[in-house]
Parts: structure tokens; sequence; C-alpha cells
């Protein structure tokens, strides 16, 4: 298996199965293009990534005032939908105001955000 894939498979493991390890792997590379140049949208995950821990999450508003721009509420939100990586960039952990989930994969995906966030905070327990 070529290095960049065995690494992401690796991740991906510790994730969901040894999740007490996370810190001995690595992240996988970014190469998509939307990492190569600076944007808002850059500004959000890395932040995202940086900021929120596993079983902690951040509303829309506070991920958008960590990033440096309070107002900007609904572009975090457009950062999370156009989110190229989204287990790797936790954007299951980003809710809303009211402490409602809010949506994960275009509203389809709500189940999996709620596991993933339960999953999460079992983890944290642990």
């Amino acid at each position: 298996m070529i290095a960049p894939l065995k690494q992401c498979a690796d991740w991906l493991r510790a994730y969901f199965c040894e999740p007490g390890l996370m810190d001995k792997y690595p992240l996988p590379a970014f190469h998509h293009s939307l990492f190569q140049k600076d944007s808002f949208q850059k500004t959000v995950l890395l932040t995202l990534l940086k900021n929120v821990t596993m079983g902690n999450t951040v509303t829309y508003k506070d991920l958008a005032e960590l990033s440096g721009n309070a107002k900007a509420a609904r572009a975090v939100g457009g950062a999370m939908r156009n989110n190229p990586v989204p287990l790797i960039i936790p954007c299951h952990r980003v809710i809303c105001s009211d402490g409602k989930v809010g949506n994960y994969s275009g509203g389809k995906g709500n189940n999996v955000k709620l596991w993933l966030l339960a999953h999460e905070k079992h983890v944290n327990e642990m």
C-alpha cells in the first residue's frame, strides 16, 4: 500500500478502534486544492481541526469567532458543507447555537453525525 493511503487507513483505524492511540498516528496529508490557497474556508477548517478536540463541540457562531469573523456563522456552515475530508476535519463537531446538531451530509447523514458524537463522547469517558 502506498504510504499516504496507509497513513490514512492507520489514522481511521485508530479513530474507530483504538482512539487512545490517536496521538501515535499523524494526520493524513491534505492534497485537496482547497488547502493550496488562503481562504476563509481553509481558515475555518484548520481552526476546527486545531481547536475542537475529540468529544467536544463548537457552535457555528463560535467557530466563526475563532476563525476571525464573528459575523460569518453562515459561511462556517458553507465551509462544513464543502469539507473535502469530513471525518478527518471533524465537521460533525459543529452544532447550532440552540444545541441542535444541524445538518451533516446535507441532512441525510444526521444519524451518522449523532453516532460520531456519541462515539467520541464515549471515548472521552473511558
